[in-house]
């Protein structure tokens, strides 16, 4: 099985790293990827990435205190989230309590690595997904006799960061997000009921052309709908009129803007997250010299 280890910053790489060679002690089926590690001299670090995010089954992003918001945690979590279920996706924590988890990222389910149960729930998730399965008895042995290996050289990476440098998060900050969550969370069950009541309703539609040709509609006019709402909202949001495309990642919608524009987009950061969250689109739009990054969640 293969699993997709996204990092930013040399503590969260390093940590990386270590899952990488740790997890396969688990189950021999397991092919960790680290782009640090598993992208050869004269490839294409970008295309690879892009392939290695289609094909992977399960994904672990690597979280610091300082790298929780960082852009390419977001982008790759992002695209992680567009392939996979969020069952097979876990911030992995490595110096830093759940509570403290912001972002993004904060709606998926985290594993704290200094919580021996939390890494053993992730590895029995790992190993479920594999071809073949361990049996639990036996990757409870090889957990036992690995482990210290693992939270040996997660100890040593977190007594050489600068974590204590960044202050805990304020409570009322966690109470907002909590209030921001559940608001989103309310959204979404409403999102799917009215999907759901749209499929019961709907029927299907033929096109004859031909005595032997037909072909049926699909929905590719919601979608295309849903972009151009999008695109109207965030223009009209940072007094714009941004033309948008694919991005080449397959990473939503890009656009390029002046660098006066840009400095909008900053200042509406917030505001521009919560279009492409509703419109579970990721949104990209760059400058000449900086660019920002919004999650489809």
């Amino acid at each position: 099985m293969k699993i997709f280890i996204s990092w930013s910053g040399s503590e969260s790489k390093r940590c990386a790293e270590a899952l990488r060679d740790w997890l396969p002690y688990m189950n021999q089926s397991i092919q960790p990827f680290v782009s640090s590690r598993d992208i050869l001299k004269g490839q294409r670090g970008l295309d690879r990435i892009a392939t290695q995010l289609q094909d992977c089954s399960f994904g672990i992003v690597c979280i610091t205190r300082s790298n929780q918001n960082a852009p390419w945690i977001n982008f790759e979590s992002g695209a992680l989230s567009r392939e996979l279920d969020e069952s097979t996706l876990v911030p992995f924590l490595l110096d830093m309590p759940i509570k403290d988890l912001s972002g993004p990222v904060s709606q998926f389910q985290a594993v704290s690595s200094e919580n021996e149960n939390d890494i053993w729930e992730m590895t029995k998730t790992i190993n479920a997904k594999c071809d073949p399965v361990v049996h639990q008895e036996r990757l409870r042995v090889m957990f036992d006799r690995f482990l210290a290996d693992l939270t040996g050289k997660l100890g040593e990476i977190r007594a050489g960061s600068n974590a204590e440098h960044i202050p805990a998060r304020e409570t009322s900050d966690i109470l907002n997000e909590l209030v921001t969550l559940i608001r989103d969370q309310n959204y979404r069950i409403h999102s799917l009921e009215v999907k759901t009541s749209q499929i019961l309703e709907s029927r299907p539609i033929y096109n004859i052309n031909e005595p032997r040709e037909v072909t049926i509609s699909t929905n590719d006019s919601r979608k295309r709908k849903k972009e151009h709402a999008l695109v109207a909202q965030i223009n009209e949001l940072i007094g714009a009129n941004l033309t948008f495309q694919y991005a080449s990642s397959g990473y939503g919608l890009t656009a390029v803007c002046s660098e006066e524009i840009m400095q909008r987009v900053r200042e509406l950061k917030s505001e521009i997250q919560l279009i492409a969250a509703k419109h579970k689109t990721g949104v990209e739009i760059h400058s000449s010299s900086e660019r920002e990054i919004f999650a489809p969640f």
